[in-house]
């Protein structure tokens, strides 16, 4: 099973339509309908982590179909450059569960949204 058929098989899991994957990702339509139709294998990395966390699996669940690691938990230590913010907000997640963490990605997403409506005013 391809990326793409994953994305599928958990979009019809949620009964979720493309319309509405794009809605929560802020992803166009016509973007998200280009790269399945291309089946494209250069989709960005922070479109993969935006429909990994609306679909609630993680970003190696959706790539290799690999529930065995998580990526949301790695790396263990601090990236090198990362902020002191990032690197806590990581180490965080790596002690939360899997439902936890969908919590507050729902939660991170609100914020990102009411800052953008916010910078919009």
């Amino acid at each position: 099973m391809d990326l793409y058929e994953r994305i599928n098989a958990l979009m019809k899991s949620k009964a979720m339509t493309r319309k509405d994957l794009c809605a929560a990702t802020g992803l166009s339509y016509s973007t998200l309908t280009s790269l399945f139709q291309r089946k494209s294998k250069n989709m960005r990395l922070e479109t993969i982590r935006a429909i990994a966390g609306v679909l609630g699996v993680s970003v190696d669940d959706l790539v290799r179909g690999d529930a065995t690691t998580d990526v949301i938990a790695e790396p263990a230590g601090p990236v090198y450059g990362e902020s002191f913010e990032t690197s806590e907000i990581r180490r965080i997640l790596g002690t939360l569960t899997k439902r936890s963490r969908t919590i507050l990605l729902a939660k991170a997403y609100e914020l990102q949204e009411k800052e953008q409506d916010e910078r919009r005013a």
